[in-house]
């Protein structure tokens, strides 16, 4: 494993970080910061697909035009 020694820090609602943290520790029965270093590895490798509902696409949309 590479060595950890880099930080990461995010702004999000209160809600929704207790929300990540739950699920994340109920359903994948793993610490959340294990969870998104596993989501950075995936983005990085190519793994992961990320499907912007359609408000997304519409609040955002030059970022899905892609």
């Amino acid at each position: 494993m590479a060595e950890l020694n880099g930080d990461l820090r995010v702004k999000v609602s209160s809600q929704e970080l207790e929300i990540f943290i739950q699920k994340s520790e109920r359903q994948l029965r793993k610490p959340y910061p294990h969870f998104i270093r596993e989501i950075i590895s995936a983005y990085n490798d190519g793994r992961l697909r990320i499907v912007p509902t359609e408000d997304q696409k519409r609040e955002l949309g030059e970022l899905y035009e892609h």
